[in-house]
């Protein structure tokens, strides 16, 4: 059984990457809570206790093995939070952190077999059960309130904007608000300027896994170009479609997931090109607000699908595989002595 300090310790690779996606989190939540205030902080502890007790609770209960030390559930929690807005009622948050643990991880062991990334599960699950709670943002500046109450006030997002065949200007004021964040959206997802950071971080820390990032954004920004929703120009929908949403928040924290992004950087770009044509079709064609999370389910369960790349790790596929190689031996010795 896996104990707390193996799995808490710099030489298990699982623990050092969600160490760094820890520290990309924490800088996205401290913009969050600079632009929405301490309920966005709330939000972030609510989900994160959230995701660590269910893992250490069920985990412990079920398979009777510790693994909170590697981080896992601790940055499921965050990129959770952050993908919601500050508006969203507890319990959005609460239910999300929780199945994306106890559904989407506990079923299959641990963080190194789950077929789809339960940070993106939750989400998907949250926004599907409370649709309106998950993509409608408050107003830039507006005093706090829970969705749904009398004083809440709904802002207009870059999303409505491309709704309406309007994009965001890109004279000096609306760069600024892009880099800053200071427009409707989730906590953690509307401050382009960290987010770029949090690009330069990983690319020192991890180059690898950015290369999913850069054929997600390729095929994001190829698709906006091609057919744009707005009338002001193919440069303005490539910046709009990318700045709307969680589009880079899920190039640089979802997309480049160790366990169920393949892991040599040729196939990876091909697999972060998939999660993007997937994003952008689902955004054109279907009526979901932001699809970024649905488009990561979708990929992680096409890939294997159609290339037949398994998600198991070499030594999970191992003891997996010599129990039915032994078997086969078996049945080949009997079929011989007959």
């Amino acid at each position: 059984m896996q104990t707390v300090k193996e799995s808490f310790s710099f030489r298990n690779p699982i623990f050092r990457y969600n160490a760094d996606i820890f520290t990309v989190c924490l800088a996205l939540s401290a913009a969050g809570i600079y632009h929405w205030g301490i309920y966005a902080l709330w939000q972030l502890l609510i989900c994160s206790l959230t995701a660590v007790i269910s893992e250490a609770v069920a985990f412990r209960a079920v398979l009777k093995k510790n693994t909170a030390g590697d981080l896992s559930a601790l940055t499921t929690g965050m990129i959770i939070a952050l993908l919601l807005p500050v508006s969203a009622p507890f319990y959005v948050g609460i239910s999300a952190s929780a199945f994306a643990i106890l559904v989407a991880k506990l079923p299959f062991g641990d963080v190194r077999n789950t077929p789809f990334l339960p940070s993106a599960a939750g989400f998907c699950f949250a926004a599907m059960m409370f649709t309106d709670a998950v993509f409608t943002y408050p107003a830039a500046g507006s005093e706090f309130a829970f969705f749904g109450s009398e004083a809440f006030v709904k802002g207009a997002t870059l999303f409505d904007m491309l709704s309406k065949g309007n994009s965001l200007s890109l004279n000096v004021f609306g760069r600024v608000s892009l880099l800053s964040g200071d427009y409707p959206g989730a906590i953690g997802t509307t401050s382009m300027l960290l987010l770029l950071g949090g690009f330069g971080y990983m690319a020192v820390r991890h180059p690898k896994r950015l290369f999913a990032s850069a054929g997600y954004i390729l095929a994001a920004a190829v698709f906006a170009f091609l057919f744009p929703r707005v009338n002001s120009g193919r440069l303005s929908s490539v910046i709009s479609e990318l700045c709307a949403g969680g589009l880079i928040f899920t190039a640089l924290l979802l997309i480049t997931d160790p366990v169920c992004s393949p892991r040599k950087p040729d196939r990876a770009f091909f697999y972060g090109l998939m999660g993007g044509t997937v994003c952008m079709l689902l955004r054109y064609f279907s009526k979901t607000p932001d699809a970024a999370c649905f488009s990561i389910l979708i990929t992680n369960a096409l890939w294997p699908a159609l290339t037949g790349e398994t998600i198991l790790s070499k030594k999970t596929a191992e003891k997996y595989k010599k129990p039915l190689m032994k078997k086969r031996d078996a049945l080949k010795r009997k079929a011989g002595a007959e």
